[in-house]
């Protein structure tokens, strides 16, 4: 542990800062609207291929930045958007480290709001973390037990997600399938960083629920289903189970001469309810 954590320290990833020269050619905006317009448009754009609750409404959204930055704008958000996707899928495939991939290119941004006590955690510090939670012997004993287990995360000021990569980091370093036996449950109240930690774990294959909201009054704005999860939302609604959540999603019945089709199902699954505790006091969908 302590020579990754050496290994770890002191890090930069010249993807980050390949990125940051990209986004700062476009110079008719301040760099903190162009990073959070980045974020947003690419973590809709995630969204809206495989969720379409409120899709039109995201859409529209979508064609607002679009307009606004023009091709030669957005024909950087593509590229960036590449870069940060070919950096990720190094660190799945073990030719490059993890690290905190949205909250380093923030941090080093210097956009974080000081007002709103943004200071992201630096990444050998939520590896470490991660390390000491995730409980390797335990969680493979009870996978093994049972191939199905769900193991849960909640983190609710989850700021550009760099703890639940970490999470997913440690759980993949102790050989679990985080894919199938791992659940994030995260939310923050910053806009940039519920499209930032959205993106993320969408594209690192993580199955999570990503709230937009006050975790102090549970008072939610929206929550996306990360691809992973949807994909496989009956094994995890199988697993979690309870809560406020429907024990079968209510399917719309289709219009006339329409058929009942993959889309309007998935649509009628992930419909959103308000977080419970269980009795555990876990606060979660589920």
């Amino acid at each position: 542990m302590a020579s990754k954590a050496k290994e770890i320290i002191g890090m930069r990833s010249n993807t980050s800062d390949a990125i940051a020269k990209k986004l700062l050619s476009i110079r008719d905006r301040d760099y903190y609207t162009v990073l959070g317009d980045f974020f947003e448009a690419s973590a809709i754009s995630v969204k809206n291929t495989v969720d379409i609750n409120d899709k039109d409404v995201y859409e529209k959204r979508y064609g607002d930045i679009a307009s606004s930055y023009g091709k030669a704008g957005m024909d950087v958000f593509a590229e960036c958007l590449g870069l940060f996707m070919a950096e990720i899928h190094a660190a799945m495939e073990g030719s490059a480290m993890f690290r905190d991939f949205a909250g380093e290119l923030y941090m080093a941004s210097g956009t974080n709001s000081k007002s709103m006590g943004q200071f992201f955690t630096p990444y050998h510090v939520s590896h470490l973390m991660a390390e000491i939670n995730v409980e390797k012997e335990r969680f493979l004993k009870e996978i093994e037990e049972d191939p199905d287990r769900v193991i849960t995360f909640y983190e609710p000021t989850c700021g550009a997600g760099g703890l639940m990569v970490a999470a997913i980091d440690a759980m993949k370093s102790a050989g679990i399938n985080y894919a199938h036996n791992m659940f994030i449950d995260c939310g923050d109240i910053d806009p940039r960083c519920f499209h930032m930690s959205y993106l993320t774990l969408s594209l690192l294959g993580a199955p999570a629920v990503v709230r937009l909201g006050d975790a102090l009054t549970m008072k939610y704005h929206r929550a996306w289903f990360t691809p992973a999860y949807i994909f496989n939302w009956t094994h995890f609604k199988s697993k979690l189970g309870g809560g406020s959540y429907p024990e079968t999603p209510t399917v719309p019945s289709p219009k006339k001469n329409e058929a009942r089709t993959k889309e309007n199902f998935t649509a009628a699954a992930i419909q959103v309810s308000e977080p419970v505790a269980d009795k555990y006091g876990q606060l979660s969908l589920f």
